[in-house]
């Protein structure tokens, strides 16, 4: 029984070890992100409720402008006792995912590493950085622009002689967060092309014969994370497509040098 027995074995370490391991880094990881729950939700409760409800604010006082002006109550309803506490507690949730994000990445990488080779690790690190820092503009293109012009869009379109507009705290925030999750994944399209032209498996003329099919997709894609309504669908399918022109610059200009190597080499 000297050989080792590869059902128990993962690379060098065994598979007993891999999962101690990950019950390691599983424990760190929650530990870090329910301190940062428990300093948000008893400490800022009320400045992360109102930091979540700006764009909301925005959306109403943009709305009080115009000629004539269109009144929308800046007080959302509740229509549960629990409603605001389970309010608190998803936003107190949600920046602690946000804040201990790069300690939850350095403990993934920390685990996976291990098992990865040298040229594997250096791939990632490429291209992860990157990753993080699209995602993190998608969010802050969401809260600080997207998510309040889709809302004043919203609010406008009942004609107030026929209804009340009275919305709700769960069902703003749940738009929020369809919104903003949705611009992060979205804003990974250059990061992917760039990969994509990285590993030889599409080039810069390929995308662009294929810019008409993306254009149309863009704005399915679009229709389906949006309410249905025309104005919400192009304002998610515009960025989109911007970013689908960005990463084609991208993978120009990271295959400049791979083109020069291969020329020479010929």
């Amino acid at each position: 029984m000297s050989k080792k027995d590869p059902v128990t074995e993962i690379g060098s370490m065994p598979f007993s070890a891999h999962l101690n391991e990950l019950r390691r880094r599983l424990g760190r990881s929650l530990l870090v992100l329910t301190v940062i729950f428990m300093v948000g939700w008893m400490g800022f409760g009320e400045e992360l409720q109102e930091f979540f409800m700006r764009p909301h604010l925005r959306a109403v006082a943009a709305l009080a402008g115009y000629d004539p002006p269109i009144l929308i109550p800046a007080r959302l309803q509740l229509l549960s006792p629990l409603e605001n506490v389970f309010y608190t507690l998803k936003v107190s949730a949600l920046v602690a995912v946000l804040i201990g994000f790069p300690f939850l990445l350095y403990q993934m990488w920390a685990f996976i590493a291990t098992g990865l080779l040298k040229p594997e690790k250096i791939a990632l690190m490429r291209f992860l950085p990157w990753s993080v820092l699209f995602a993190f503009i998608g969010i802050c293109f969401g809260y600080f622009f997207l998510v309040p012009l889709m809302l004043e869009f919203l609010y406008a379109i009942p004609n107030q002689e026929f209804v009340q507009p009275a919305y709700r705290l769960q069902d703003y925030f749940s738009l929020f967060l369809m919104f903003t999750a949705a611009l992060a994944l979205v804003f990974q399209l250059p990061i992917v092309m760039m990969g994509l032209g990285s590993l030889g498996l599409a080039t810069p003329q390929f995308f662009r014969k294929y810019r008409r099919h993306f254009i149309l997709a863009a704005f399915v894609v679009g229709a389906v994370l949006t309410p249905p309504e025309p104005v919400s669908q192009i304002l998610m399918a515009t960025p989109t497509v911007l970013l689908y022109e960005l990463g084609i610059l991208l993978v120009v200009f990271t295959g400049k040098p791979k083109a020069k190597k291969k020329e020479g080499e010929e």
